[in-house]
């Protein structure tokens, strides 16, 4: 009679746990831990650029981000002077004494007002031009003077939806090594609704 080998069961066993031992160390099937979910709605860069600010403000307007929109501005966190708005003639006729302390979280706030009544799968928008800010800082601040043509579909339609006008920036470079707007002047031009008009009308 012959007798059956016992070498390839052993060996047929042994592979089985070498490989699970294997899988154990890949950790295929471990339970992972889940992923923070991914900010939507945002397409923020930071700005070590002045024109990265310009970009980052129309995007913030496009995906609607008012969180985004304020990182746009300075503020004394990052040692940066607090920001500072001075509204065209127009705004102040709308709102006399809204302006005279008008504030970064007055910024955020008008912005959330017409986010939160804008036209079902509409969005704000806002072209500068020119788009590209091409003047060279002196020290850690640099001037722009731009046009701008924004646009804002909210469902007051006794309320402007588009804005028209003239903006001079001043933006300061931060501690950090990036650019925000430490001012904006807004300039109205005639026939035309100028920016801070939209502001006195979201802020009440």
């Amino acid at each position: 009679m012959k007798h059956r080998s016992t070498a390839t069961p052993i060996l047929y066993c042994a592979a089985l746990l070498m490989l699970g031992a294997a899988i154990a160390g890949c950790g295929l099937f471990a339970t992972r831990d889940p992923e923070p979910p991914t900010s939507a709605g945002s397409n923020f860069e930071p700005p070590t650029a002045p024109t990265l600010v310009l970009r980052n403000l129309e995007n913030a307007l496009k995906f609607g981000n008012p969180s985004d929109y304020r990182r746009c501005f300075s503020d004394s966190g990052r040692g940066l002077p607090p920001f500072r708005f001075f509204a065209s003639a127009q705004g102040i006729a709308a709102a006399p004494t809204l302006f005279a302390d008008w504030s970064i979280e007055r910024e955020e706030k008008y912005l959330r007002t017409i986010l939160a009544e804008l036209q079902p799968d509409l969005a704000c928008s806002v072209l500068f031009t020119p788009s590209e800010i091409t003047e060279l800082p002196i020290g850690d601040s640099i001037q722009f003077t731009a046009s701008y043509l924004a646009r804002f579909p909210h469902t007051h339609t006794a309320v402007e939806q588009v804005a028209e006008g003239e903006l001079q920036l001043t933006l300061r470079l931060s501690r950090l090594n990036e650019w925000a707007i430490a001012s904006w002047r807004d300039v109205a031009i005639p026939g035309k609704t100028s920016w801070s008009v939209i502001k006195a009308r979201f802020s009440n």
